[in-house]
């Protein structure tokens, strides 16, 4: 290599340019870009050799601000390769010109510069941290989106998406942002801690999350359902007869009992339905150690997570010509509006596309009233009025005009809206503490 090739190829890592800026980790963390929070490299992605990582492609004028986030146990210590000479602790700066981005990749498009690497080291002070598997759905404008998504909450009041594992389009944003977990289970979540918001529920231990995206500053509304990473997840655990939520883009919503065998097969009956079709089908699923869970069922995949106990299966659909949301609670056999009387929080969206943050109530006798915490149109605050809950004793579910079932511990409750009338709606609930 001549002494002008190496030091334009110096050039080309430190201030100007790169046709590709390869990014590694060293440790345990992720590497995030903090302006549009679409760039980056999770450490999933790193160690399995994605292309956002080894290449990074850089294609013009641009100013990047990567951040170096650890995870648990680990802490940052230093960036590997050419930052901004004012790039602030564990921030990198990167600025690249479009034309010497066009010069470099004509005259060296296969020169590999070396990466930017993110440095981390143990640290056994780091703040506790639990990895969840988040199945999303939403609409960018009124394109819809799905994605199954890794994401981690740190116990510092953070939380981040980190890597993903299925989606409809290549990017989402990482961007770290706060939560709060309110002692009645009422989930905050905001871009800082000064900005949190009503955003969906969690469960007094942590292992079930939803999380309702209202805010259409970025043209952009979405609704995630999560529950923690597990190690030894067994394919077994998905059996018994479910009580299903499921709602697609194409205006279709189904409530259907599906029978699962504990071996990756099973059927279901579909009860209620807003558009026409079969009224039956075959299902097959597979569960990973990890919690992750695919089932299919007539030419429809959802994916998502199961819990450990397999009471519940939270997922979206990702197809690029369809998408949607879908959950499944396994039946009981000891339920009434007795023991499932209480307050609600409910994860809310619709296909129009609309999401918000409730809360319900229902009272013994089965009378409901729920109130709009905060939606998509703006914000507001307003009651939905009542409407009548039957609870049978298998845990499903009959309104006026919805179906829907609880779980067999009654903390998590579904709602699905068939009525060709109105626009396909599910509702997750948590029950408030």
């Amino acid at each position: 290599m001549t002494r002008f090739r190496i030091l334009l190829l110096f050039i080309c890592a430190t201030a100007l340019t790169a046709c590709k800026q390869p990014l590694a980790i060293e440790g345990s963390g992720d590497i995030v870009e903090l302006n549009r929070g679409e760039r980056g490299c999770a450490l999933e992605e790193f160690r399995a050799g994605w292309a956002r990582c080894t290449d990074n492609d850089v294609l013009g004028s641009e100013s990047l601000r990567y951040r170096a986030l650890p995870r648990a146990g680990w802490k940052f210590s230093h960036w590997d390769g050419n930052c901004a000479a004012k790039s602030p602790g564990q921030d990198c700066l990167k600025n690249y010109d479009k034309t010497w981005v066009q010069w470099w990749d004509d005259n060296y498009p296969d020169e590999v510069i070396p990466p930017l690497t993110a440095v981390f080291v143990p640290d056994s002070g780091a703040p506790a941290a639990v990895s969840y598997i988040a199945s999303r759905f939403g609409a960018v404008g009124r394109v819809g989106f799905a994605a199954l998504l890794d994401a981690l909450f740190q116990a510092d009041g953070s939380y981040r998406f980190t890597s993903q594992q299925a989606g409809t389009r290549s990017y989402f944003d990482r961007t770290p942002a706060s939560f709060l977990r309110q002692k009645s289970g009422l989930l905050l979540a905001g871009p800082d801690s000064a900005s949190l918001v009503p955003s969906g529920g969690a469960t007094a231990a942590g292992d079930f999350l939803t999380l309702a995206d209202t805010d259409t500053s970025d043209n952009e509304v979405s609704v995630a359902y999560l529950m923690p990473e597990q190690a030894k997840a067994q394919q077994g655990a998905f059996n018994g007869t479910y009580f299903c939520g499921h709602i697609l883009s194409n205006g279709q919503a189904l409530f259907f009992r599906a029978n699962m065998d504990g071996r990756g097969g099973g059927a279901l009956i579909v009860l209620n339905r807003r558009l026409a079709g079969a009224n039956q089908a075959a299902i097959s699923y597979r569960v990973s150690p990890d919690g992750t869970t695919t089932l299919d069922y007539a030419g429809a995949r959802l994916a998502g997570s199961l819990s450990p106990d397999g009471s519940v299966f939270t997922a979206t659909q990702v197809s690029p010509s369809l998408q949607g949301a879908g959950i499944c609670l396994r039946t009981s056999g000891n339920k009434m509006v007795g023991n499932v009387t209480g307050s609600y929080y409910g994860a809310w969206i619709s296909t129009q596309p609309v999401t918000a943050v409730t809360e319900l109530l229902l009272d013994k006798m089965g009378q409901t009233a729920e109130t709009v915490l905060r939606d998509s149109a703006g914000g507001r605050n307003y009651a939905l009025g009542q409407n009548f809950m039957l609870v049978k004793a298998t845990g499903q579910i009959t309104t006026r005009d919805a179906d829907g079932a609880v779980s067999p511990d009654g903390r998590v409750m579904f709602i699905v809206q068939t009525d060709p009338n109105r626009f396909p709606t599910l509702i997750v609930y948590v029950r408030k503490t």
